[in-house]
């Protein structure tokens, strides 16, 4: 899951913003987002979708393999 938890930091950078601003994009606090981002967290499918969406992208772009 390393490879997709580094799509999400990729993808935040890319829209340019801060771990904050893309933790409240998807409703969660940054603490929750850093844990994803540090692969100490894996997302359901229901925040898998909210990623996608706060990131502009796919969850198959997020999570492919």
């Amino acid at each position: 899951l390393t490879d997709c938890m580094n799509r999400l930091k990729e993808k935040r950078i890319e829209l340019g913003l801060k771990q904050r601003e893309a933790a409240e994009r998807v409703g969660i606090s940054q603490s929750e987002y850093q844990a994803y981002e540090a692969d100490k967290r894996v997302p359901n499918a229901r925040f898998a979708i909210r990623f996608a969406i706060a990131l502009e992208t796919t969850v198959e772009e997020l999570w492919r393999e």
